[in-house]
């Protein structure tokens, strides 16, 4: 019961679509990363490499910027709800190691519902097959 109220609240993205990635972004890619799925929200960005989630969290109106990486690896458990029935929105929950809870937003159309099961393919990928082969 105590366990209950000690969970750690996630940290929470939104993002609106999907997108090409911007410069901003791409500019912190290692040279063998390849970009798979991106999203952006009004200010935030958030890439899907093979190695990575890389995320661009705009901070105030300046232009401070801070970048949140998660490595496949580090993800212990995944959740995505899609969108359907008379939810606003889908969402993919992650828990890294240490129990650290990540908690990625959508906003609902029709394109990101497409979108986030290309998301899920690719956690799914990189946590289920890619942890068999080590």
């Amino acid at each position: 019961m105590l366990l209950k109220y000690l969970r750690l609240k996630p940290t929470i993205f939104f993002f609106l679509n999907e997108t090409e990635p911007t410069e901003t972004i791409r500019e912190k890619l290692c040279e063998n990363e390849t970009p798979l799925l991106c999203f952006a929200s009004i200010r935030d960005e958030m890439i899907m490499t093979e190695k990575r989630i890389l995320i661009a969290d705009r901070k105030g109106f300046g232009k401070k910027i801070q970048y949140v990486s998660i490595p496949y690896s580090s993800i212990t458990f995944y959740k995505v709800g899609i969108v359907g029935g008379l939810d606003l929105d889908a969402e993919i929950l992650l828990t890294l190691q240490g129990n650290v809870r990540i908690q990625l937003r959508f906003l609902r159309s029709r394109e990101i519902s497409e979108s986030i099961h290309k998301a899920y393919e690719i956690i799914t990928q990189h946590f289920i097959c890619d942890s068999c082969s080590r």
